[in-house]
């Protein structure tokens, strides 16, 4: 009865609160740290430290290995398989509102550290969406996470340097000799894999609307995204299309399919989807045909 007179978000927080009550007395006899709580939003907990003092400076990233858990333990996202060890994080300053980017602030070189963070809040921040399924009865997400390498900008560009090639070599695999991917290669960076004839007699224009069909993998051949049946869309709305599928689909006719890599610039960059089935830095390939237009 006590409940009903509690509204929703009242209750969901004491909910939490019992969460990290229950964590904290759990783990009291195992390590006497208890968690600290933040006005961002968050609790946590240093498992282990460096005596490396030095704050983060303006500019500055973070080279983290993160595992999200349920709050049962199950683990649901792992940075070095999921992001293929690619989880760099921007330090600015301890005024992120983010509560993950946050609590990595407060790290050091090589330091190890427990974030509670509520549920919805997470998923928000982290994925920009809703709270999936297996997590709809979880009060918290705890993430364990640890400082692998503090970079300064000198140093990530030499970090971004090594992806990059690397990045090279699995599209050259994909082609498999160096001459067929040179020959693939336009002028903006896109590989055609099936060229059109890049003159198309009634181009696609800005405010056209259009119908089209395209379905993305990664190079091993594996389907992440494909476009709903009869997606229309107005060309050129931003943010609608990896800016990649835009320039390639102004280069079709009507009727027409090609298929294509697309380096990681031309599709979800050094920030991987946003809903993290992407991870940063990964070429795709993509078959698109031109429905129709008007």
């Amino acid at each position: 009865m006590i409940f009903k007179l509690i509204n929703k978000p009242a209750l969901q927080y004491l909910l939490c609160v019992f969460v990290i009550i229950t964590l904290t007395h759990c783990n009291s006899k195992k390590n006497s740290t208890e968690y600290s709580y933040h006005a961002a939003g968050y609790y946590w907990k240093l498992i282990s430290f460096t005596e490396d003092s030095n704050a983060y400076e303006k500019g500055q990233y973070a080279h983290v290995n993160a595992v999200f858990y349920t709050q049962t333990d199950s683990v649901f996202y792992d940075s070095v398989h999921d992001l293929r060890d690619r989880l760099f994080i921007r330090i600015d300053s301890l005024k992120s509102i983010h509560a993950f980017h946050h609590a990595i602030s407060k790290c050091n070189n090589g330091d190890s550290i427990i974030i509670l963070i509520p549920t919805k809040k997470f998923f928000n921040e982290q994925f920009g969406q809703p709270v999936p399924f297996f997590s709809e009865r979880d009060s918290v997400i705890k993430i364990r996470a640890r400082i692998k390498e503090i970079l300064n900008q000198e140093a990530y560009a030499l970090a971004l340097q090594k992806i990059y090639s690397d990045e090279h070599k699995e599209i050259l695999q994909y082609f498999g000799t160096k001459e067929e991917m040179i020959n693939a290669k336009d002028s903006i960076g896109i590989y055609w894999v099936s060229k059109t004839d890049l003159a198309a007699s009634d181009p696609v224009r800005y405010g056209d609307i259009i119908e089209i069909q395209y379905e993305g993998s990664f190079l091993d051949g594996r389907i992440i995204d494909y476009s709903p049946n009869n997606f229309t869309l107005k060309y050129g709305t931003p943010d609608q299309l990896v800016k990649g599928l835009n320039y390639v689909i102004g280069k079709l006719k009507i009727g027409e399919e090609s298929k294509i890599i697309l380096p990681s610039q031309l599709a979800f960059g050094e920030s991987g989807s946003s809903n993290g089935s992407i991870p940063p830095f990964t070429p795709l390939h993509y078959k698109i045909r031109l429905i129709n237009k008007k």
